[in-house]
């Protein structure tokens, strides 16, 4: 943290995860994590094979592995009391987010890790965001519902409601869009027209993502 020694510790590489650093409950409680009048916002749609995630979702000044040091990495502050965030055995987790920034050689004969940074190293994780929570359902996982929104963000300045159903986005039809396309149009910092299906109705709904933390 800004001012702080770093906190160090044992991280889980979590390379199936497509979140970026996550703190241990353990470590935000005995750390005082975060610091009081730091920015944070709830966590949206966080889950694992243990259920639902719970805590704050701020930054830490940086994160050093090694030789290399990411700054201001989008920060999930576990407040969970089971399962893997409250784990002792290790203080945190490490996702696709900052894994990405490098080419990753998994040394299993010689126990070892092996990173070599690529040209997003430093750039930065999630300037923009949404604010909203969104699922896959169906068979096809073309139903995109919103199922979470943050509040006093694009999501609920644009109009957005619980449970509305996205039809259609930059007039990309939902039988064309994944869920990891959504979030990636969602992370560009320009108006995104929104066709919605709210009950019997059909909205049309612009969503300017914007900087939240």
């Amino acid at each position: 943290m800004a001012g702080r020694p770093p906190v160090k510790g044992n991280f889980v590489v979590d390379i199936g995860s497509g979140g970026s650093l996550v703190l241990h409950s353990p470590v935000v409680e005995a750390e005082h994590l975060p610091p009081a009048g730091q920015k944070t916002v709830s966590t949206l749609g966080g889950a694992g094979a243990g259920g639902k995630v719970t805590g704050r979702v701020g930054r830490v000044a940086s994160l050093t592995i090694g030789k290399y040091r990411i700054d201001e990495p989008l920060t999930l502050f576990s407040t969970d009391k089971a399962g893997a965030f409250s784990s002792t055995e290790q203080q945190g987790n490490i996702g696709q987010r900052i894994l990405s920034k490098f080419e990753i050689y998994l040394d299993y004969a010689h126990n070892r890790l092996i990173l070599e940074p690529n040209a997003s190293l430093k750039s930065a994780i999630a300037p923009v965001g949404s604010g909203l929570g969104i699922v896959a359902e169906g068979t096809d996982f073309k139903t995109f519902r919103i199922d979470e929104l943050l509040e006093d963000s694009p999501a609920t300045e644009g109009g957005l409601r619980k449970d509305d159903v996205i039809i259609a986005a930059d007039q990309t039809p939902a039988n064309e869009l994944t869920l990891s396309r959504l979030h990636e149009m969602f992370e560009q910092p320009k108006p995104h027209k929104l066709s919605v299906r709210r009950g019997s109705e059909t909205l049309q709904i612009v969503l300017t993502p914007r900087k939240i933390i």
